[in-house]
C-alpha cells in the first residue's frame, strides 16, 4: 500500500496572491470650518482650480475637528457627491466623536482615526483662517496615528493690515529644518525660502518663488496662485515634480541634464524651462 506524504513546503513568492502592508502616503485633507455644502464645494472648488494637475484624481481626507458639534448639519452624502464632482477621491472622514461614527458611515463615509495633531493642518498658515472661511485644504503625510507634521514657519505671519497697505510686496517665509518624507510646507503669500534640504515624498507649494539651499526631492509647486513670474532655485535637483503657475513637469519625462546640480526653473509661455544655475 503505497503512503504519501502531504506536501508542506511553503508556496514560493510566485504564488503569493496579495500582501497588505502599512506605508506612508502623502493625502490631501480637507479641514472644514463650516457645515454649507454649496459655499464648501465653491472653496474647494476656488483651490483646485488654481493648480488643477496636482488635485486632479487626488485622494482626500475629511477632518472635522472644527465643527463637532455642528456635524449634524452637514449633509455628509452630499459633501460626498460634491468632491467626487470635483474629481476629488473621497477617502474617510475623521475627527468626529465616538457617538457620530454611527451616522458618518451611514452615510457611504469610511471612519479616519485622528492622530494626536490632526486638528492641525499642515498649511503654515492654517491657524489665520478667516472667520467664515468653509474649508481649506492642506496636505500630510497618512500612516495611522503617526503622520508626521508639517515645519512651522520661523517667521511669523503677516498681519492683515501689512498685506492690505502692501499687496504687491512679496514676503518671505524661512525654513530652517529639512522637510521629511511625508511633510508639507505651504506659504500662501510669498517666498518660501529653506535653508536645508527636502526629502522625496515631501512638497513645498508657495505663492512665490521657492529657494531650496540643499538638494531638492520631492514635489515643489511655486506660483500656486498664478504668478507666472515665480521661480524654483535649488543646489542640486532632484525632485520628482516641479510646478510653476499650474505648468508642471514630471522630472522624469524631462531631458535635462541637471539632476544633481545647481538648477533654476523658469516659465516661458506654457513651457518650464530648466538652466544651470551659476
Amino acid at each position: 500500500m503505497c503512503q504519501c506524504q502531504s506536501d508542506t513546503r511553503k508556496p514560493s513568492v510566485s504564488h503569493i496572491v496579495m500582501e497588505i502592508k502599512g506605508e506612508m502616503s502623502m493625502l490631501n485633507v480637507l479641514h472644514l470650518h463650516g457645515t454649507d455644502v454649496n459655499e464648501i464645494r465653491e472653496k474647494l472648488e476656488k483651490k483646485r482650480d488654481e493648480v488643477p494637475a496636482f488635485f486632479l484624481n487626488s485622494p482626500l481626507i475629511v477632518d472635522c475637528s472644527h465643527i463637532k458639534e455642528q456635524l449634524s448639519a452637514l449633509d455628509l452624502v452630499a459633501l460626498k457627491q460634491a468632491l467626487i464632482d470635483l474629481q476629488f477621491v473621497p477617502v474617510g472622514i475623521r475627527g468626529m466623536e465616538p457617538e457620530q461614527q454611527a451616522a458618518v458611515t451611514e452615510s457611504g463615509w469610511s471612519v479616519l482615526r485622528a492622530g494626536p495633531k490632526s486638528a492641525k493642518s499642515a498649511d503654515v498658515a492654517e491657524s489665520d483662517i478667516p472667520e467664515g472661511e468653509a474649508a481649506s485644504v492642506a496636505t500630510e503625510g497618512s500612516e495611522g496615528d503617526n503622520a508626521p507634521q508639517a515645519e512651522s514657519a520661523s517667521q511669523s505671519q503677516p498681519t492683515s493690515d501689512t498685506a492690505e497697505i502692501a499687496p504687491a510686496a512679496r514676503i518671505s517665509r524661512m525654513f530652517e529644518r529639512p522637510v521629511r518624507s511625508g511633510q508639507q510646507v505651504f506659504v500662501e503669500e510669498g517666498d518660501a525660502i529653506l535653508l536645508t534640504h527636502t526629502s522625496a515624498g515631501s512638497e513645498v507649494m508657495a505663492s512665490g518663488s521657492i529657494h531650496v539651499y540643499g538638494a531638492l526631492r520631492g514635489r515643489a509647486l511655486a506660483g500656486v496662485h498664478g504668478d507666472t513670474s515665480a521661480r524654483i532655485f535649488c543646489r542640486s535637483l532632484d525632485a520628482e515634480l516641479v510646478a510653476i503657475a499650474g505648468r508642471y513637469q514630471l522630472l522624469d519625462e524631462g531631458d535635462t541634464d541637471l539632476r544633481g546640480k545647481p538648477a533654476m526653473i523658469r516659465l516661458s509661455g506654457e513651457k518650464l524651462i530648466i538652466e544651470p544655475l551659476e
